[in-house]
């Protein structure tokens, strides 16, 4: 939403932007979606939980005119536009980490996000795909935890009561999304890494993109965007808050 605001007011344009009242919540945000088009927007902006619960919201849009893109999160098959990440490639970089720091293998576990949503399966498969190629690595256990901080701490207890030998945990968030309590832990050795998507990079990009769409421009189905393993050995050079200099340096890489 940030991402969207800053280009917004940049270009002097009227951003509406509203949020399903949880992850979970998927008539909620048909809802909202069906709500924005009745207003009269332009463009819609949409980052679905499943890869169809905003189908019905996208059909009448088109309909009606309206440029529809699809950011992040679940994919809609027929969406013509989509600006954001690979959601799966989150974890498989993450599986990598620990394939090439921990060669001798061992116990791991999976703190899941909320069943059916696209993000959460596909960051959990893959992760649990990639590490289980290696060859000597256990996923002992995968337990969904609804993106609750609460809900994953228990979980994660019980698990490392049952596994002592436990080498790790992949969490879908936040060992997945780099938000900035991540970062502290990271600072403090508490966390060992995280996958940032760079939301707020993200949200500029699609409503840069939205508005080209709306002005006639031309642009490709997908607009990709990037994503990076955050650790202790770069968390510094990520800390930057300017996202036009994070966006040269991510260009640069």
């Amino acid at each position: 939403g940030q991402g969207y605001q800053n280009v917004a007011d940049a270009q002097r344009v009227t951003l509406p932007y509203q949020a399903a009242p949880s992850e979970g919540d998927q008539l909620g945000q048909l809802q909202i979606a069906e709500s924005m088009i009745l207003q009269g927007n332009k463009g819609l902006l949409v980052s679905p939980q499943t890869d169809n619960n905003l189908q019905p919201a996208m059909e009448a849009a088109s309909a009606q005119g309206i440029m529809v893109v699809n950011v992040n999160d679940a994919v809609i098959p027929s969406a013509e536009h989509y600006v954001g990440n690979v959601q799966r490639d989150n974890d498989v970089r993450v599986a990598q980490w620990f394939i090439d720091n921990a060669p001798e293998g061992g116990k791991v576990a999976v703190i899941e996000g909320q069943p059916g949503v696209f993000a959460a399966g596909q960051r959990t498969d893959g992760f649990t795909a990639t590490i289980t190629e290696a060859g000597n690595f256990e996923v002992v256990a995968s337990v969904p935890a609804n993106w609750s901080r609460e809900t994953a701490y228990d979980a994660a207890s019980t698990i490392l009561q049952q596994h002592p030998d436990l080498i790790g945990f992949y969490a879908n968030n936040d060992g997945t999304d780099g938000i900035s309590d991540a970062y502290a832990s990271i600072r403090a050795g508490d966390l060992t890494g995280t996958v940032d998507s760079f939301p707020v990079l993200t949200g500029e990009v699609a409503m840069e993109v939205v508005l080209r769409l709306i002005g006639g421009q031309d642009l490709p189905r997908v607009v990709a965007t990037p994503q990076a393993l955050i650790t202790a050995d770069n968390v510094e050079d990520y800390s930057v808050e300017d996202t036009a200099a994070l966006r040269e340096m991510l260009l640069a890489e």
